[in-house]
């Protein structure tokens, strides 16, 4: 079987390609880093064609970073899921769709709220089998750092070289955090298990705050760095709690992100101490 992922190059596009060879899968990547647009239609169906399933990982990421980028935002966020849902309704193919849970206001959360709606009407009036996933704050081994400001390597950089971590707002603001493996794991199951119509939250279901999160960084870096607390960022809520209801995937998928996260951050900062350098993307 084949599955054809879009942003196959990215943090959880290169790593779902992983878990679906787990699960007998050939994955058949599609990205812009390879010269794949998900706005050239005529590309996207030939690549496509073949393919037992889509999974639609790409997209223009981050929340301040976006409002310079708004009309390219809106092109590929909005316009190139469209162009994935007619490929994937012209052949017939299952799409899994990855959103976002969070209702802030900035571009990129927008975008893929309007996404979500296209790929349930999509599902409702075309007859597409689509599930969409609303991940949570995904992180592990792997993700670029630099340009658009994530908050895990963010953090784990700056306490390698000894900076302070820059903490926007309070630090107060609640977040779920989900080792990356288990949130692609939750994309394969909802399609094996063909769930078509749902919209699943994807998390832990367990609230960490910014400075928590911050603590246990300095904490397993071994080093010294202390907090830094800034203007909070353009995009971004001074207040916010948002964990996942995880009962949908317990008794739909079989399944809930379990990683704890001392585990996963551990195993997170052992690889960016190996290979931070390699991973930063310019401004």
């Amino acid at each position: 079987m084949k599955a054809l992922v879009t942003g196959s190059a990215g943090f959880i596009g290169g790593h779902l390609c992983d878990r679906l060879r787990v699960h007998g899968y050939t994955p058949v990547g599609y990205d812009l880093r390879d010269g794949d647009d998900v706005m050239d239609g005529e590309r996207l169906i030939a690549r496509a064609r073949g393919c037992d399933a889509i999974f639609d990982c790409a997209g223009v990421l981050g929340t301040a970073e976006t409002f310079a980028d708004l009309e390219r935002t809106v092109d590929v966020n909005i316009r190139g899921t469209l162009r994935v849902l007619e490929v994937a309704s012209a052949l017939r193919i299952p799409l899994v769709y990855l959103s976002l849970k969070q209702t802030w206001h900035n571009p990129y959360m927008i975008t893929k709220r309007a996404a979500t709606e296209f790929c349930q009407m999509y599902g409702e009036y075309h007859g597409l089998p689509v599930v969409v996933i609303r991940g949570l704050n995904a992180y592990g081994p792997g993700q670029h750092w630099g340009r658009v400001r994530k908050v895990v390597p963010t953090f784990i950089v700056q306490a390698l070289q000894g900076e302070p971590l820059v903490v926007y707002g309070s630090g107060e603001q609640a977040a779920d955090f989900v080792y990356v493996s288990d949130m692609a794991e939750v994309m394969v199951r909802a399609l094996e298990r063909a769930c078509w119509g749902h919209v699943f939250d994807c998390g832990t279901g367990i609230s960490t705050s910014v400075n928590e999160l911050a603590g246990l960084v300095i904490e397993l870096a071994g080093g010294s760095s202390r907090l830094q607390y800034a203007r909070m960022r353009q995009g971004e809520p001074q207040e916010s709690a948002q964990v996942a209801e995880t009962a949908p995937m317990r008794d739909l998928l079989g399944f809930v992100p379990d990683v704890p996260l001392r585990e996963g951050m551990a195993a997170t900062v052992a690889w960016y101490r190996a290979h931070w350098r390699e991973t930063e993307v310019a401004a």
